[in-house]
């Protein structure tokens, strides 16, 4: 299984006509994937005894990832991953089941009415005699290709999948996007921004890393070009996606401002500011989110020059001048009535995100 260093020893039983692996649930557990549109990897059992050696791996943290470290010949199920032992092996569901369905009952609450794998383990019957509710003429009649592998970008599969959760009466979009944000896209960005601030630099020759840049610019080794191991990419990878769910579902206030000030941490460390404000010179766009979070907290609006419109090119601030038009005698002009501003409401953001 991918990220891991654990493999566990399988027979090839036959071929279907599916880009999948099927297996029995206690295998996949086994080798820690899910039926989920997990990626797998399978190689034969000589070519990862003969052919593998540590002195093949990398050296790099990670190195030991995806590799044939610990090979499994016995497959226990007290030992598998423990999803696998909610899985329901009953022939038929009860009528009890179905009427707790329209009660909403959480599913701890029928604990005893649908026997589980758990209900087996330490007998026999773990091994054998476990049924299902439906049969099926061809293994393969479902999709044969996951979806999570035709579609494209994180943020695609983002976008399909809050499409099927805004479609199913059972589950909350706004939940959804929720997790996703909180469990997934936060402590990536988080992280990445992290990893940017303490990353090392390699040279593209020789390879070798340095915790500092050279003052000289390039490798004191072979004179090799500097770059860096962690590109501004990797950063800001799913921020598009997380500003996606932040400005098109009800998440909490709590996470959409974590959003904006990842955002805003980002930005200062590519941007160009000034010293005195510590703002970006772009002007604040009114359809992004966090500008309107910012425009709204503070009162204000920038106009389409963004923040240099209160500067001059010395840096300093502008003074406004109002050039006094000479009136000319003859026909009476006629001025049109200047509308009065009305100084601009500051609300709440709870206030502006439900309008």
């Amino acid at each position: 299984a991918p990220h891991t260093s654990a493999g566990i020893v399988g027979r090839i039983i036959g071929f279907v006509d599916a880009l999948v692996g099927y297996a029995h649930p206690y295998y996949h557990a086994a080798k820690r994937r899910n039926c989920d549109g997990d990626e797998d990897a399978v190689m034969l059992l000589l070519d990862a005894l003969l052919n593998f050696s540590r002195f093949y791996l990398p050296e790099k943290r990670g190195g030991k990832m995806d590799a044939p470290l610990v090979v499994t010949t016995r497959l226990d199920p007290r030992e598998v991953d423990s999803e696998v032992h909610n899985m329901d092996v009953a022939r038929y569901y009860p009528l009890e089941f179905y009427e707790a369905t329209y009660e909403l009952k959480s599913p701890k609450e029928l604990l005893g009415v649908i026997e589980r794998v758990e209900d087996r383990l330490g007998k026999p019957e773990m091994y054998e005699g476990l049924k299902f509710t439906h049969d099926t003429d061809d293994i393969a009649l479902g999709p044969r290709l996951s979806k999570y592998k035709q579609l494209g970008d994180m943020e695609e599969k983002v976008r399909q999948q809050l499409s099927l959760a805004e479609k199913i009466r059972a589950v909350n979009e706004h939940h959804v996007a929720e997790t996703i944000l909180n469990s997934h896209l936060i402590p990536d960005l988080r992280g990445n921004l992290r990893s940017f601030t303490r990353q090392e630099f390699r040279c593209v020759k020789c390879n070798t890393k340095y915790r500092r840049p050279p003052l000289s610019g390039k490798c004191p080794k072979c004179g090799g070009k500097i770059v860096l191991t962690v590109s501004k990419g990797a950063i800001e990878k799913y921020l598009p996606t997380a500003k996606l769910l932040v400005t098109n579902y009800d998440v909490l206030a709590y996470t959409r401002q974590r959003i904006c000030l990842t955002e805003r941490d980002i930005k200062s460390l590519f941007e160009n500011v000034f010293p005195e404000t510590q703002r970006t010179l772009l002007a604040l766009n009114a359809n992004d989110i966090c500008d309107r979070m910012i425009a709204e907290r503070t009162g204000k609006v920038v106009a389409k020059n963004g923040y240099l419109d209160g500067f001059n090119g010395n840096g300093k601030k502008a003074i406004s001048k109002t050039a006094e038009k000479p009136v000319s005698s003859g026909k009476a002009q006629t001025h049109k009535p200047e509308k009065l501003k009305r100084k601009k409401k500051v609300i709440s953001l709870d206030e502006f995100f439900r309008g």
